[in-house]
């Protein structure tokens, strides 16, 4: 299933509002606490909002919904979801239809953009698992942007596909409260012999209980040797 992110559709908007008001606007996380709702319809303060900056507190209503569901289960914070925000995003695909742009502004391209992605936008409403936007991804890639100009000599597809699966493990090591380079040193340790057994990989797992019970805290690297190592339990 692909899902569209609600941040880029919003930058959208975003862009279309005039310079010297876009000061004045705030951008909403599931991390936000306060609750930023546009105006109600037909109040002297809604029609002072300029239609890009109605599109950007549409999605502000909604980091804000995600934000009370982001703790809770999966399939609890899917249901959740469907409870409250299909009303949202219906009222806001009738709003965008209402809209006439200028051919080729600002405001187009963010309305055309919306309709565009419409179904993959509203896709992380089906899998509680899913985010509405890729800001966290983004966010833990930035650790690694300080050694950009080093990935330039990744001059062969597979050279750069090795980097990204190493650094997705390490993410996934750091998201589960591992020891990283002890994750890594157990990868290593036990992969060459149960790459091909789908027990063993389970159990190599970042939240297997085999993995948090030796790549939790603070370990001695020198006690864990190969020939010590013992057999997976499968």
């Amino acid at each position: 299933m692909r899902n569209c992110c609600l941040a880029h559709c919003r930058r959208k908007f975003f862009e279309a509002v005039p310079k010297a008001r876009q000061k004045k606007l705030k951008l909403l996380d599931i991390n936000s606490e306060q609750e930023l709702a546009e105006p109600p319809q037909g109040t002297a303060e809604d029609s002072f909002l300029l239609p890009a900056e109605k599109g950007v507190a549409f999605c502000n209503r909604l980091f804000y919904m995600e934000r009370l569901y982001k703790e809770l289960p999966q399939e609890e914070r899917k249901q959740k979801r469907q409870e409250t925000e299909p009303a949202i995003w219906n009222e806001f695909w009738t709003w965008l239809e209402t809209l006439e742009p200028a051919g080729g502004s600002k405001l187009e391209k963010a309305v055309n953009y919306a309709f565009n992605h419409k179904e993959t936008l509203m896709n992380y409403l089906l899998d509680g698992r899913c985010e509405i936007s890729n800001n966290a991804a983004e966010r833990r890639a930035k650790t690694y942007v300080t050694g950009r100009k080093n990935f330039l000599f990744h001059d062969t597809a597979d050279g750069a596909t090795a980097s990204a699966i190493v650094l997705s493990l390490i993410e996934t090591a750091k998201a589960n409260n591992l020891n990283i380079y002890h994750y890594l040193y157990t990868l290593l340790l036990y992969m060459p012999d149960y790459k091909n057994e789908p027990a063993g990989i389970k159990q190599l797992l970042p939240w297997s209980d085999f993995i948090k019970e030796r790549c939790t805290g603070i370990i001695d690297i020198e006690k864990v040797r190969p020939e010590e190592r013992g057999n997976l339990n499968i």
